[in-house]
């Protein structure tokens, strides 16, 4: 059943009862004053004819006692009441049951309704020798005017209820259409189209608010799907980059090996260049396997115990030795002390990689402008002359899972991670790595750590 339907009807329940208790009161009320004024009138005419000597000759002989319709019953030892006055309506009607001593002393004490026929509001007083003198008055138009008013407050009763239910559910309908939209929207993102649009335009606050939050939340959902997508296919790429640069030295050891293991002589040139290549790819393997279990620790665990290191230091260590490796290059090393909390041997790593991917991917004589200076955090930047990256490449650097050797020289031998290792260890500080286009015309690489604590 639909929550529309289930207002409507529990609405028409709420209202027929309503309007029903409302008619029965109302019936009810009308025919309790109607009896309260027959009463009255009765308790008149016995208080009269009781302060006569003779009440039945008081009944009989005053006009002024008897009204349109009243009746006087004669009651001795508990026969058939004897009609002492004539009435328009036929005395067989009006004809009283046998009465017992204990109902005329009740009549005695207030007016009540004995059933016949027709129905009588009686009274009574004692005349002594169990005689009793009756009085009453017929109440059968009282009795139809109750009952005709009773089914028409219950036939009214009804058509509120049905005009009220109708009204209820048309504004239910229109009220809860709204939530129909949201339910099927929420179908329809449950099925995967997650281009569906909600807008929100219920007139109802609450219901508007939550359409809102419904479309902020699929919203969401969608960026979190798509970059879900996204990560999905860089690390498929990043897996076949991987992949791609485990093939080429596993191919070249397997083929010296193959040449090692062939029957017959060797020359012994060949055995000794066979020998170093398989060497040579043999550590470049050691160090892509190396590369890959420090990325993996550095995404799922902490940094352990920390020192304070100072950051100029490492900075003039790594890049003095660039200037001895490559004596025609400019390198310009402008720092002040540099102190931050962190792992000595994970910093020297990334400063190691940074001058590695200077040397490597940039041409000897290309100049390099190192500063770090320290205010709020600790800012290292290093600019290099060299060939440098063009947008598309510097967005993929910034995601951290494309390999860039390729890309910097002609120099196959570099596992291609190390500056997703620079973005990976300055994460694990607290910090960020950025990359961007050198006023120089090649990289800037800019790295921004927490300042030390005893630092500032």
């Amino acid at each position: 059943m639909t929550l529309s339907r289930r207002i409507s009807l529990l609405t028409i329940f709420v209202i027929a009862i309503t309007s029903l208790t409302i008619a029965l009161l109302t019936a009810f009320s009308a025919r309790s004053a109607a009896l309260n004024q027959v009463d009255d009138r009765l308790l008149e005419v016995r208080s009269t004819a009781s302060a006569s000597d003779d009440p039945v000759d008081a009944i009989l002989t005053d006009i002024r006692l008897i009204e349109s319709g009243t009746v006087a019953y004669l009651a001795v030892d508990e026969d058939s009441p004897i009609s002492l006055l004539e009435t328009d309506v036929t005395p067989n009607n009006r004809q009283l049951p046998p009465l017992t001593e204990r109902r005329l002393s009740e009549l005695q004490q207030m007016p009540d309704t004995v059933e016949g026929p027709l129905p009588i509001r009686l009274t009574a007083i004692p005349l002594g020798d169990q005689q009793w003198l009756v009085i009453g008055e017929p109440i059968d138009d009282i009795v139809a005017q109750f009952q005709t008013q009773l089914l028409t407050n219950s036939i009214l009763a009804v058509v509120v209820s049905i005009l009220g239910g109708s009204l209820v559910a048309a504004g239910a309908r229109r009220t809860l259409s709204p939530l129909r939209r949201m339910v099927a929207y929420a179908s329809a993102v449950a099925s995967g189209r997650l281009d569906s649009v909600l807008e929100p335009d219920s007139p109802t606050r609450e219901v508007r608010e939550l359409q809102t939050s419904i479309a902020e939340m699929v919203e969401s959902l969608k960026h979190a799907a798509e970059s879900k997508s996204q990560s999905e296919a860089d690390m498929r790429v990043f897996l076949a980059d991987i992949a791609h640069e485990l093939r080429t030295p596993l191919t070249t050891v397997r083929a010296y090996a193959d040449v090692l293991a062939a029957e017959g002589p060797i020359d012994s040139e060949v055995r000794t260049r066979a020998q170093q290549r398989i060497a040579q790819e043999s550590r470049r393997m050691s160090r892509l396997i190396d590369d890959l279990l420090l990325l993996a620790r550095l995404t799922s665990t902490q940094l352990g115990t920390t020192t304070l290191v100072d950051v100029a230091s490492l900075v003039g260590t790594h890049f003095a030795d660039l200037q001895v490796l490559d004596p025609q290059r400019r390198v310009e090393i402008s720092t002040e002390s540099c102190l931050v909390d962190g792992d000595q041997a994970l910093l020297e790593r990334m400063f190691a990689n940074l001058t590695s991917n200077v040397h490597r991917h940039t041409p000897n004589n290309a100049s390099v402008i190192v500063t770090c200076t320290s205010g709020d955090a600790v800012r290292f930047t290093v600019d290099d002359a060299g060939p440098g990256l063009d947008d598309d490449q510097l967005r993929q650097l910034a995601q951290g899972v494309e390999r860039f050797g390729s890309r910097r020289s002609g120099d196959r031998h570099g596992t291609g991670l190390g500056l997703h290792l620079v973005s990976s260890i300055a994460r694990s500080h607290g910090g960020v790595a950025t990359f961007s286009r050198s006023s120089l015309g090649g990289l800037r690489i800019t790295i921004t750590l927490p300042v030390a604590l005893g630092g500032r």
